[in-house]
């Protein structure tokens, strides 16, 4: 018993996805190169490429684990999991902090800070895809559509009252993929797009003063100075990059500190500043290959909840990094969204890695196996 036990593990192992693997390894390693470079003259930040390094091998040790539990476990737990998303990001609005008032998007527990919106994306994806999977011959009913609506807006809404805008529009972008990957008829599109207007128009009326002013910023409605520099350092830093780059350390604009958030937001105009167009397209062309491996694992996936599941994470990857990109080089409004793998930040990479895991146990666990709670 015990041999056909491990013949049976070595079975499941050998479906592990490496190339997925190996892009992802690839993204984090360069994401730790230039966060060295962009914090090499800001002492406060000098323990930052030491601290993004350690995270991504906790992160790489998280792949694995969650790579080894059969997905569909965490299927049995959907409504556990949903409580945790809502409890999280509600004690993230009562006692969550950060330095810029009012913002409260952390939590810091046994001296770790953790940011509760961005463990929600994979937690929602599990428990989202579960409901969804489990009413798959209920597509052509509103009453179900709706339901999976209000599922999706409510951890929204809460991550909005952070406040925190662009996070809130990830989690509605990957559940709108999950819903279109499930089959959500044209017409219950339409409708809930109508019954959503009065909630666009009321977070509109809430939002702060810097939050419209990018938007109406990149509308070209009412100028916005501060939205201004960072953009025109950004698009200064990757011109001055040319073909191959000023060389690692070396673009102007981030030896002077005339871009700001360097380490995170605009990371990607020091790559490009620093390794010029061959090292951006080489960024562009792994995100490729990663969000290919994904979507293709969705594609051959054995069951609906694995494709949602699969479907889900590689949104989330590809939105992120299209909206971080468009907003370095003045395609998408400036939002605080983080480059997948590459930026500064436990939590997004953790979350990112958590997800990754996600997509390789539906790889590797093909057997008809199901659990319920």
């Amino acid at each position: 018993i015990m041999i056909r036990w491990l013949q049976g593990q070595l079975s499941e192992w050998r479906r592990f996805d490496v190339g997925l693997l190996l892009g992802v390894m690839a993204l984090m390693g360069i994401g730790v190169t230039v966060i060295a470079s962009a914090v090499l003259r800001s002492p406060d930040l000098a323990d930052a490429p030491r601290r993004q390094a350690l995270y991504g091998l906790m992160g790489m040790l998280l792949i694995f684990l969650i790579s080894s539990v059969n997905y569909r476990i965490w299927g049995a737990f959907q409504h556990i999991l949903y409580v945790a998303i809502l409890a999280l990001l509600m004690l993230a609005l009562i006692a969550g902090r950060s330095q810029i008032a009012p913002v409260r998007r952390w939590l810091e527990i046994a001296s770790f800070n953790i940011q509760p919106a961005e463990l929600a994306k994979p937690l929602l994806i599990l428990s989202l895809g579960r409901f969804l999977a489990d009413r798959e011959g209920k597509i052509d009913s509103f009453r179900t559509v709706l339901l999976a609506f209000a599922y999706l807006l409510l951890p929204a809404i809460l991550i909005f009252l952070q406040p925190n805008l662009s996070t809130a529009v990830v989690i509605l972008v990957i559940g709108l993929s999950m819903l279109f990957a499930w089959g959500i008829r044209p017409r219950h599109l339409f409708t809930i797009g109508l019954m959503s207007a009065p909630l666009a128009l009321g977070a509109w009326t809430i939002m702060l003063p810097y939050m419209r002013g990018r938007l109406l910023h990149f509308l070209g409605l009412q100028p916005d100075p501060n939205t201004a520099y960072n953009l025109t350092q950004a698009l200064i830093t990757i011109g001055s990059g040319g073909l191959w780059g000023t060389g690692w350390g070396q673009s102007p604009q981030n030896v002077w500190g005339f871009l700001r958030v360097r380490h995170t937001d605009f990371i990607f105009a020091v790559l490009a500043g620093e390794f010029g167009l061959v090292g951006a397209l080489s960024v562009l062309t792994l995100y490729l290959w990663v969000l290919g491996r994904i979507f293709r694992i969705a594609w051959r996936a054995e069951d609906t909840y694995g494709r949602l599941i699969a479907v889900g994470v590689g949104t989330w990857i590809a939105f992120q990094a299209l909206v971080n990109i468009g907003m370095n080089v003045g395609l998408m409004p400036v939002a605080g969204l983080p480059l997948p793998f590459i930026s500064y930040g436990g939590s997004a990479l953790l979350s990112l890695c958590l997800g990754i895991g996600l997509v390789q146990s539906v790889r590797i666990h093909r057997e008809g196996f199901t659990m319920r709670a």
